[in-house]
């Protein structure tokens, strides 16, 4: 049987751009886990908003998920109170933000 081909990777500004516009536009929305994360961590999903627009892509933490055929993207920016967040993407139909975490705690 031959295996499923995996997409191409998204690299550099083309991903900030597509991500900054999912924004942007509400077109993405937080997986149950993302939720979950965020109420654990006391982040407003309007803190991932701004760490997906202000953020850096943070492509040696990138990972190809072979349970979904899908990569998951990191990008790390700071939220509108000065902590530094990762947020993991998807994208399926729309961007999904898989997870977040606040960077320097311990979570």
């Amino acid at each position: 049987m031959r295996r499923p081909t995996r997409p191409p990777k998204i690299e550099g500004a083309l991903l900030l751009r597509i991500v900054r516009n999912a924004v942007r536009t509400g077109q993405y929305a937080l997986k149950p886990h993302a939720r979950q994360r965020c109420r654990e961590r006391d982040l407003p999903a309007s803190f991932v908003a701004w760490a997906l627009e202000t953020g850096r892509h943070v492509p040696s933490r990138d990972r190809y998920e072979t349970r979904h055929g899908a990569w998951n993207y990191c990008i790390e920016g700071p939220s509108p109170d000065g902590a530094a967040l990762r947020v993991i993407v998807t994208f399926q139909d729309w961007m999904m933000v898989v997870t977040v975490v606040r960077l320097g705690k311990e979570d």
